[in-house]
C-alpha cells in the first residue's frame, strides 16, 4: 500500500515539531542527545518540505506554499552544511549560522501549524486568514527565536584552542 503525501507530510511534521521542541529544551548543545534529536528533527523537516511538493489541496495546483517547502529544504540543507563547516574549522560563526538556519526552518514549521490551526479556532476559511495569519505568526516566531538566541543560547564565536 503506497503512502499518500498528506500522511507523510503530517507524520514528518509531527516528528520535526516534537524533536525540535525537545532541542530547544535540552540545556546542553552539541551533546549526544542534541545530535540524536537534531538528526530526527532535520529528517522531519526535510520530509515535511519534500512531501509538501506533492500536496495540491489549497488551490488544486502549485501555490506560494510550495515556495515555503523549497525554503524549508534549502534552510535545513544549509544548516547542515554550516554544521559540517563548523566541525572542520571550529569557527563559531558557522555554529551561529547553523543555529539560525535550523531555528528558521523550525519557525516556519510553527508558522505552518499556526496557519492550519488558526482558522479552525477563530472560524473562517484558510484563505481568509492566510496573509494576516502569516504576518502575525512570522513576527511572533522570529521574535521568540531571537529572544531565545539572545538570552538562552549564546554560541562561542571564537576558535577553540
Amino acid at each position: 500500500m503506497p503512502l499518500d503525501p498528506l500522511s507523510l507530510h503530517i507524520a514528518a511534521s509531527l516528528l520535526a515539531l516534537i524533536c525540535g521542541g525537545i532541542l530547544y529544551l535540552i540545556p546542553g548543545k552539541g551533546n549526544a542527545w542534541h545530535r540524536r534529536f537534531g538528526i530526527l528533527a532535520a529528517a522531519g523537516l526535510l520530509g515535511t518540505g519534500v512531501s509538501g511538493f506533492f500536496l495540491r489541496g489549497l488551490t488544486g495546483g502549485w501555490s506560494f506554499l510550495h515556495i515555503l517547502s523549497a525554503v524549508t529544504v534549502i534552510s535545513v540543507i544549509g544548516g547542515l552544511a554550516c554544521l559540517v563547516a563548523w566541525r572542520r574549522t571550529r569557527n563559531g560563526v558557522w555554529l551561529l549560522r547553523h543555529y539560525r538556519a535550523m531555528s528558521g526552518a523550525y519557525s516556519g514549521l510553527l508558522v505552518a501549524l499556526g496557519l492550519r490551526v488558526l482558522p479552525m479556532i477563530l472560524g473562517g476559511d484558510t484563505r481568509t486568514w492566510l496573509i494576516p495569519g502569516l504576518i502575525v505568526l512570522l513576527i511572533v516566531t522570529q521574535t521568540s527565536v531571537s529572544l531565545a538566541e539572545r538570552f538562552y543560547w549564546r554560541p562561542r564565536l571564537t576558535r577553540r584552542g
